[in-house]
């Protein structure tokens, strides 16, 4: 029988590997990317939101309403291009790591992706008894994912075209600040339902996850959420040497 078609229950083929042990899900620099646009996005979302309070509300902040204001535009703008300078990074993650070679890799839509999304709707509404064995990124991933990269794309660009504004007619301004508006609202939507419920919320996670910080998930966890993963990892000691904590 194939290792990839075994129970979970088989053990590792690596004898010195002990139990408990944690597997890594981001690496530093995954982690270190991460937490950069995360910063950035809560700043942007802030600073952003802002501009669109009642005239009413701002002025009574009297006099200090320039200087908050003119704070407001400098770290927004900061934000934005810190957040654009990352994601140009992250594409040469893609492409020159090895790391960022498996990241892309593993994170391209397939059929099976279609399948487990079928087959995982079966089994939340109770006609299936179990659920879709996931890879190392589920479909749920991968959506959220390439929504990211689309909508950093589309308010990166029309981000820009607002901070030049005054090399642009006023159609295109007009389009780009109904859009970059729009796009804000849906990601941060995103975020706090999508993203939020996923990581923090839905049964079976906790509040105190601690893997965006450490870039660890413990065995359990990673056999019970990528059960698919799990098995490639235990059956291939080159993986194991990739994805597998060593004992300090």
């Amino acid at each position: 029988m194939d290792i990839i078609d075994a129970p979970l229950e088989q053990k590792s083929p690596r004898a010195d590997i002990a139990k408990g042990r944690k597997f890594i899900r981001l690496t530093t620099s995954e982690r270190t990317q991460h937490l950069i646009f995360v910063l950035c996005f809560i700043l942007l979302a802030i600073t952003g939101f802002m501009a669109k309070l009642p005239e009413d509300l701002i002025n009574k902040l009297g006099q200090t309403k320039s200087i908050i204001f003119s704070i407001r535009s400098i770290v927004h703008r900061t934000s934005g291009a810190t957040m654009i300078l990352v994601s140009i990074y992250h594409i040469y993650y893609l492409i020159f790591t090895k790391p960022g070679n498996r990241w892309l890799s593993d994170m391209l839509p397939r059929v099976k992706d279609l399948k487990d999304m079928f087959q995982n709707i079966l089994y939340l509404i109770g006609i299936k008894d179990t659920p879709p064995e996931f890879d190392r990124f589920s479909y749920k991933h991968k959506v959220e994912y390439w929504a990211l990269i689309s909508g950093s794309s589309i308010m990166s660009i029309t981000g820009i075209l607002l901070w030049t504004q005054d090399h642009w007619n006023k159609f295109i301004i007009d389009i780009a600040t109904l859009v970059h508006g729009m796009e804000a609202i849906l990601a941060v939507l995103a975020i706090m339902v999508w993203h939020g419920y996923d990581i923090y919320l839905r049964p079976g996670k906790k509040l105190t996850d601690d893997l965006w910080l450490t870039g660890l998930i413990e065995e359990e966890e990673m056999r019970h959420e990528y059960p698919l993963h799990y098995k490639k990892i235990m059956s291939d000691p080159a993986l194991q040497d990739i994805y597998v904590k060593k004992n300090d």
